[in-house]
């Protein structure tokens, strides 16, 4: 032991920390992430954007609105286009709408950020609709 009381075997040390420092970023940033890409798109408004030109800002296309297995889409100014239904695979983490004005035309990749707190559904390479809880 050294005069701080720590033991002086420095390389049993570090491995305790590094073991530390992975349970703890394995535990905090796990369930959430994965929790949500399970459950799929959570109920709400998307607001859909679609980013061309890097010198341009993006162009906001309309939203729609996410309920159990259906949607309502919306053009810009909240003028209802129609309705459809989706569904979510969660092996696949994507959503395919089944019905209504999106049927054929959009994908629908599936991502989680920020702990959970934003919901991303990409429906062309370019065109991503987000729903965010703050």
């Amino acid at each position: 032991m050294n005069r701080r009381g720590f033991l002086r075997t420095g390389a049993a040390t570090r491995q305790c920390l590094t073991l530390l420092i992975v349970l703890g970023i394995a535990g905090s940033a796990g369930p959430v992430g994965a929790d949500d890409m399970a459950k799929g798109p959570r109920p709400g408004k998307y607001r859909i954007m679609s980013y061309g030109a890097t010198n341009k800002p993006p162009l906001h296309l309309g939203s729609f609105v996410l309920s159990a297995g259906t949607y309502k889409a919306y053009l810009p100014g909240d003028k209802v286009q129609g309705e459809g239904q989706y569904v979510y695979d969660a092996a696949a983490h994507t959503v395919t709408w089944k019905t209504g004005p999106y049927a054929g035309t959009w994908s629908g990749t599936f991502t989680v950020e920020r702990d959970g707190k934003t919901h991303k559904i990409r429906l062309k390479s370019t065109t991503i609709a987000t729903n965010s809880i703050d």
